[in-house]
């Protein structure tokens, strides 16, 4: 198995190898267009459920960018989908943390917040939000994509063990913020 590491993207330039007329990077069975139009809506939901949803669409969009300028790479890995789950995650906790430090600044300068989000469930996310960066992304991952803990565990490249502690600290984080008293995790 190769390494699912992030390092850093490769500069723009030239197309990648392989990239046909219609922009289908292939190699055999497996192509970018088809990894994108699979992947896409989960990401968008993942990215939702770390980030304002105003951003969304643009951080799902920014993973596959990433994952389209390593894709000779990133279709060899065993679970390409964990690699650019990652990278999502990554990019939507970082722009919530430049989100929150702008927020902060708008505060100092005395500018209005630009409004509260909507939907139907705008504050439970938002509580997610304001958890721990790795226990927000373990209940993202758990929740949206419905993964199994160790498939969050592989995901984000952390134990299984790990993936059970953020789950459950996360959990009891939010029954206190929502007011809901919940038993022992099983």
């Amino acid at each position: 198995m190769r390494s699912e590491g992030m390092g850093s993207s490769p500069p723009l330039g030239p197309p990648p190898v392989g990239v046909e007329p219609t922009g289908a990077v292939t190699v055999g069975e497996r192509s970018f267009d088809d990894f994108y139009r699979r992947e896409l809506a989960g990401l968008v939901a993942l990215a939702r459920a770390l980030c304002p949803p105003g951003i969304a669409e643009d951080i799902a969009q920014e993973a596959m960018l990433v994952v389209y300028r390593r894709w000779p790479e990133v279709r060899d890995l065993e679970h390409p989908e964990a690699y650019v789950r990652r990278v999502c995650a990554n990019l939507a906790v970082s722009q919530f943390r430049r989100r929150l430090a702008e927020a902060r600044a708008f505060s100092r300068s005395r500018v209005p917040d630009p409004g509260p989000e909507h939907g139907e469930h705008a504050d439970f996310w938002r509580l997610v939000r304001s958890l721990p960066r790795r226990q927000a992304q373990a209940v993202a991952l758990h929740y949206l994509y419905d993964l199994s803990v160790a498939d969050v565990a592989r995901t984000l490249q952390v134990s299984e063990g790990s993936v059970k502690v953020h789950l459950s600290r996360a959990r009891q984080s939010l029954a206190r913020q929502l007011g809901v008293d919940v038993g022992e995790d099983p």
